[in-house]
């Protein structure tokens, strides 16, 4: 029982640290609801994970078990928190000490948004790389398949992490949390309009090449 609770907690305990830090570029009212939000993200994304992995595996006709899949998942999502809790410090000072959204000008905002969305699809895809590689080697499984099978599920943790960040957001923001605001915006569209993750981040490439 142990055994199994000590990897859970360590999930937790590091995505919380990390979402503080993010949480800090706005305010310390972002910085500490992102102590329960950033992990709500990593176990709502690992949730889903952990059945559609074992799909993906299934389909591709990779012979793993459900239980062996549920471990590798908590293990992919434990590697994905402890490398960004690593990264935290950085990313906490680099919160505190950008230039903040005035009025119509996003000043850094975009910048910091952007880097940390592209740290957690690498520190994603890294972990996913390291467990499935380790996972296939000890099964047996023939390079063309597994290789299909660690990109299928690279995928998939992007796209269940990015809709789930979508639906639980604001983790940044750019203004104070005003008088009612919501501790999650759910589906409403962002402050540019966006209504998907995709093209929330559509937003964020495209708003260079509009200035």
């Amino acid at each position: 029982m142990i055994r199994r609770i000590r990897p859970l907690a360590g999930l937790v305990l590091a995505s919380a640290a990390y979402g503080f830090s993010i949480g800090a570029s706005n305010s310390w009212t972002y910085a500490v609801w992102n102590l329960a939000k950033f992990p709500l993200l990593i176990l709502a994304t690992t949730a889903i994970c952990s059945l559609s992995y074992f799909v993906l595996a299934r389909f591709l006709g990779v012979p793993l078990s459900f239980a062996r899949v549920q471990r590798l998942v908590l293990a992919v999502f434990r590697d994905l928190s402890v490398l960004l809790a690593g990264l935290a410090p950085a990313v906490l000072f680099l919160a505190l000490t950008m230039a903040r959204p005035h009025g119509d000008d996003l000043a850094e905002y975009p910048l910091f948004q952007g880097l940390n969305v592209a740290l957690i699809a690498v520190c994603g895809c890294t972990a996913v790389r390291r467990q499935g590689k380790d996972l296939l080697r000890r099964h047996g499984i023939a390079p063309r398949p597994g290789a299909a099978l660690l990109l299928g599920w690279m995928a998939l943790s992007l796209l269940a992490g990015g809709q789930c960040a979508w639906y639980l957001r604001p983790f940044f923001g750019t203004t104070p949390p005003a008088p009612g605001q919501r501790f999650c915006d759910g589906s409403r569209p962002d402050f540019r309009g966006a209504r998907s993750i995709y093209e929330a981040v559509y937003n964020l490439v495209a708003l260079p090449a509009r200035r």
